[in-house]
């Protein structure tokens, strides 16, 4: 059974690539936290990718509610973004994130990083 990952990301053109370079998944892709509510009652998913700037909330906040319910000990949740300041990847990792991928990402080192992070 394919790994299962949850894509948070609202540009179109990211989310086309993202599924291309992860067909091998069983891939579930939102634009919103509000569009992802319908995947989280379908079951748990084996890691999450994650935009910090989405449409109604931030990655940041739905890592913090992850972390309030103790999702975030058992998902790996990785952020992919443009925002590459040295400030912000290190909240992400402060707030528990398992990796952090900045945009433009290189294709060989996001798919390297899921491979490693959904080993069994």
């Amino acid at each position: 059974m394919a790994k299962r990952i949850l894509i948070f990301e609202d540009d179109p053109g990211y989310q086309e690539l993202l599924k291309a370079l992860l067909g091998e998944y069983d891939l579930s892709v939102c634009a919103s936290v509000e569009e992802a509510s319908k995947h989280f009652g379908a079951g748990i998913f084996d890691l999450i990718l994650c935009d910090i700037n989405l449409l109604g909330m931030s990655g940041f906040e739905l890592l913090q509610q992850m972390r309030d319910s103790g999702l975030s000990d058992k998902i790996p949740f990785v952020f992919c973004s443009s925002q590459s300041d040295p400030g912000t990847k290190e909240r992400a990792m402060e707030m528990g994130a398992t990796g952090f991928v900045t945009k433009p990402f290189d294709a060989d080192a996001l798919t390297g990083l899921i491979r490693s992070l959904l080993k069994s």
